[in-house]
């Protein structure tokens, strides 16, 4: 499935396609970032939305599934989806030319302001969990 709306981005995906096998979302950030026609403040917005992706990502697999029901977690990734297919359609639009840089950034300033917020952030220290994520190494493994 990320293979087609890989494709369905056209040439300026060719970067980031090889690089991303699990995140549509990294994949439009990364490719936006290492654009030559677009300014820094795109480029900083696209940093921005890594680490929007990122911390959803975390806090799906740290908060969000051992703390809601299996509907209330579905209802929240289809919302997160949603913001993904606007960052999609947003560059593809921009690729074509259909936007310009100004509506582009206005547009993708909001697409990111709302992936920054989807994730609540915990009031207390929060249990670090990325090691159980890891893959445990044997003997005569490389790593």
């Amino acid at each position: 499935m990320i293979t087609v709306r890989l494709a369905a981005v056209g040439r300026v995906w060719r970067v980031a396609e090889k690089a991303v096998r699990n995140s549509v979302s990294l994949g439009v950030f990364l490719a936006v970032a290492a654009h030559p026609g677009v300014p820094f403040s795109v480029v900083e917005l696209a940093g921005r939305g890594i680490t929007a992706d990122a911390a959803a990502s975390r806090w799906v697999l740290e908060v969000g599934k051992s703390s809601l029901d299996g509907f209330a977690l579905a209802d929240k990734l289809i919302d997160f989806g949603e913001r993904e297919d606007q960052l999609v359609g947003l560059w593809q639009e921009y690729g074509a030319g259909e936007v310009g840089v100004v509506a582009f950034e206005s547009r993708l300033a909001e697409i990111v302001a709302a992936m920054e917020t989807w994730a609540p952030v915990p009031e207390g220290p929060v249990e670090d969990f990325s090691g159980r994520l890891r893959r445990v190494l044997g003997p005569g493994t490389d790593g």
